[in-house]
């Protein structure tokens, strides 16, 4: 008399297939939707950050009558174009932070990685921060310097565009941009940098 054999229940190739088809589409859909969530996220965190630094730039006008400088006197690095023009503070400059602290540090650095095509132009890791412009001493420079012209000349006209300040944050596109600004509405990677001033 033969040995009856247990019957032993496994998947079919079929459906394996099929539970590996439900993952990947599963997948297709978590995966960039958690993308688009660290994306805006990263935009939220700059904004917030923009405001902080919008702050403290008002109270120290508040202070000094006068908004924090672009200039150090003697700086030699910089952008090629802008040699001699002892603007190095593109960046959130150190007197928000030192000696009244309007920040708990001045070296707020933008989520998207910084200005870094600026990197070799400007000492130690400020081109990380979030960029500054002050815009009466970029529109008195322009007339010395073609390159600000387009951007900042003639003051007068820099001024009632723009405001007498700007912060920047480079933006999800990681390309420098300051003449757009970031519309999320376009895409969560979309041009332009997220930006702020006086009137926003």
């Amino acid at each position: 008399m033969g040995q009856i054999r247990p019957i032993h229940s496994a998947f079919t190739l079929i459906e394996l297939l099929i539970v590996v088809a439900i993952i990947a589409i599963l997948a297709a859909i978590a995966v960039p939707n958690m993308l688009e969530a660290q994306m805006r996220a990263r935009v939220s965190r700059a904004q917030a950050d923009l405001r902080a630094v919008a702050a403290a730039i008002e109270s120290y006008h508040i202070d000094f009558n006068a908004y924090p400088t672009m200039i150090s006197p003697g700086f030699a690095g910089g952008v090629m174009p802008l040699a001699g023009s002892d603007l190095k503070w593109w960046y959130v400059p150190d007197s928000l932070s030192t000696p009244v602290s309007y920040l708990a540090t001045a070296d707020l650095r933008c989520p998207f990685g910084g200005d870094i095509a600026r990197s070799g132009d400007f000492p130690d890791t400020i081109w990380r921060r979030f960029s500054y412009e002050n815009i009466a001493e970029l529109g008195e420079k322009a007339a010395a310097y073609p390159v600000l012209q387009g951007k900042y000349g003639p003051a007068q006209r820099a001024l009632e565009r723009i405001g007498p300040w700007r912060v920047l944050c480079i933006g999800p596109d990681r390309s420098w941009n300051p003449m757009i600004a970031y519309d999320p509405t376009n895409g969560t990677i979309s041009d332009g940098n997220i930006m702020r001033n006086p009137t926003s």
